[in-house]
């Protein structure tokens, strides 16, 4: 910090001197700038003074010089106004602060009678400056330690305006001295920081734990507390400090988190979509190419996806895409399956509820998935199972975009995508009385139906391949892949259980693979346990199941080669070319 900005309080320095011991004084700057003076130097400040003069030496060597012949003494020498040099006694001392000149003093007599009272009281007098010197670099510190409070100040401001939590500074007697933009926002007041600066906070928020934490002189940590004033709630989570100001005086600083957005930024944590998208979805076929780029135009708009497909074929991870790939990708995506869920739990899981709704329903009362996806996207997984009563609501909530929470009263306003999906089929479901056709019309917006496994057998050993590596890495193996038998049946099999079923397969032969590559006796009994635990399958499929069983046995038994084939074929009691046959499919 230059020395010019304590300029006025050195001039008044300057001239307290002056009056003082009856002589003229100046200051210059470390840039030899003057900065203050008295008599003929007074009309010279902010003029720079010679180079090579005696300050200039002070600056350099930080001591103080004393002349006696001005413009003829040893430290003159070089200065270029020394042959017009008025003085007749002058004295220079350096201000120092921290180690560090900063700036010069001179006092000065103009005539032989003040010289010959300087030189008698030279002793007296260099004392005296030295003061004098030591008092303006006070007055600099002063000046330093001012501005770098003022500094971190904003500093600290700022940050405080930019904190994820209400900030409040109150005084003993109810005085807000400090509030950030969030507390305002938190206690509904619309107005700015410096409107409510001065406001005594009893007159709107009397209970406040703050002004409770400066009457008992006690401090608390995380407690809930409520805002209420008219058709105006909140519910608050509050930190109280206390902080001694002077030997008396106490000033409290609060920190305010809104509940409910607590709960909701603790959901998005937890039900993060991560960065899944489309091209996490691994196929090679055309039907599921075709699925893809449709659903990649339908991530562009906001309108409400059906997506129809088998367990295991994907539904939610499609959904995640579609969110990842759309505007609203930086709020949560939000999922719930319905088919999970008993029916006693699902509405409140849903639309939420007040505190004390229903007996033990808890007193902060909970948000609902609606609440917890707002501007984002709501996932509806296994719609098809969701209860009658509650198909209901959910078409009103689909209509009015409200929610209304159980106990509530004032429906809340939300902006959410929704994005359904079921393994049923929803039109069968309502010729059958058990799913309502105006909520079927109301999903169906932009339906989407992900082929089974089966019908996209080109997709299966790229699938093969991604989870290879992934549990290799997991598990610490280094299996290449299948054998040619298994992969023969792995290729014909018709995965009922599709992706999830390939996987878990994959997976269970990691585990058994005694060497680098995952033979058909390590995943024979996998298969014939999902089979044996699918309920699901079709007669039809059973049949082609047994068939796939009994012909891989015998080619167990008698080989897999043109030999093994061609004596199966005949024990079987067909053609070589219904075997090749029933084997490609």
């Amino acid at each position: 910090m230059p020395l010019q900005k304590i300029g006025r309080n050195i001039q008044q320095i300057a001239e307290a001197i002056a009056e003082a011991i009856d002589v003229h004084v100046t200051v210059v700057d470390r840039d030899l700038v003057r900065v203050a003076g008295t008599g003929p130097y007074e009309q010279l400040v902010k003029e720079f003074i010679p180079r090579n003069s005696a300050y200039a030496k002070v600056l350099e060597t930080k001591e103080t010089i004393l002349i006696e012949n001005p413009g003829k003494d040893a430290h003159c020498t070089g200065c270029a106004v020394k042959d017009e040099c008025r003085e007749t006694f002058e004295i220079c001392t350096p201000i120092i602060w921290q180690d560090e000149v900063i700036g010069v003093m001179g006092i000065f007599a103009f005539n032989e009678e003040q010289k010959k009272i300087m030189v008698a009281k030279k002793k007296h007098h260099l004392r005296f400056l030295q003061k004098m010197s030591e008092l303006i670099a006070s007055k600099y510190g002063e000046a330093v330690l001012f501005e770098e409070l003022i500094v971190k100040n904003k500093e600290l401001s700022t940050v405080i305006q930019h904190v994820n939590q209400g900030v409040l500074c109150v005084e003993r007697s109810g005085r807000i001295n400090h509030i950030n933009a969030l507390a305002l926002q938190l206690l509904g007041l619309n107005l700015k920081e410096e409107q409510v600066i001065g406001l005594n906070l009893h007159q709107f928020w009397p209970s406040a734990l703050i002004l409770k934490a400066l009457k008992k002189g006690r401090e608390y940590f995380n407690r809930e507390e409520h805002y209420v004033r008219s058709n105006y709630r909140r519910e608050l989570i509050t930190t109280v400090r206390l902080i001694k100001k002077g030997d008396r005086d106490t000033v409290a600083v609060a920190t305010l988190s809104d509940i409910e957005e607590m709960h909701k930024s603790s959901f998005r944590a937890r039900e993060k979509s991560g960065n899944f998208t489309f091209d996490h979805i691994i196929s090679r076929s055309p039907k599921m190419q075709d699925v893809i780029k449709r659903a990649k135009v339908v991530a562009g708009s906001d309108s409400t996806v059906l997506i129809v497909g088998e367990s295991g074929t994907g539904k939610e991870l499609f959904a995640r895409a579609i969110h990842n790939a759309s505007s609203r990708a930086d709020y949560p995506f939000v999922g719930i399956n319905c088919s999970a869920i008993p029916e006693a739990l699902l509405e409140s899981e849903l639309f939420g509820y007040e505190p004390g709704a229903f007996t033990g329903a808890s007193k902060n009362g909970k948000l609902g998935k609606f609440e917890l996806a707002h501007k984002g996207t709501l996932f509806l997984d296994e719609i098809g199972d969701m209860p009658l009563f509650l198909q209901a609501k959910l078409l009103r909530v689909l209509q009015e975009r409200q929610v209304l929470k159980l106990g509530g009263t004032v429906p809340k306003d939300i902006d959410v995508r929704i994005i359904a999906a079921t393994n049923k089929n929803l039109e069968e479901l309502i010729r059958e009385k058990m799913f309502r056709e105006d909520l079927y019309y109301r999903l169906n917006v932009i339906p989407l139906e992900i082929p089974p496994l089966r019908e996209r057998p080109e997709d299966i050993p790229a699938l093969i391949a991604h989870f290879l590596e992934y549990y290799n890495q997991k598990f610490g193996k280094n299996v290449r892949g299948f054998s040619y038998k298994a992969m023969e049946f792995i290729m014909s099999y018709s995965w009922p259980g599709n992706v999830r079923e390939l996987e878990n397969i994959v997976e269970y032969g990691i585990n058994f693979a005694e060497g680098d590559t995952i033979h058909f006796s390590e995943i024979q009994r996998r298969f014939k346990a999902s089979a044996e635990g699918n309920e699901r399958i079709s007669l039809k499929n059973r049949v082609r199941e047994f068939e796939r069983q009994t012909i891989a046995g015998y080619l167990d038994r008698y080989g897999w080669d043109e030999e093994g084939r061609n004596k199966v074929a005949k024990l079987l009691g067909i053609s070589r070319s219904s075997l090749y046959r029933k084997l490609s499919q």
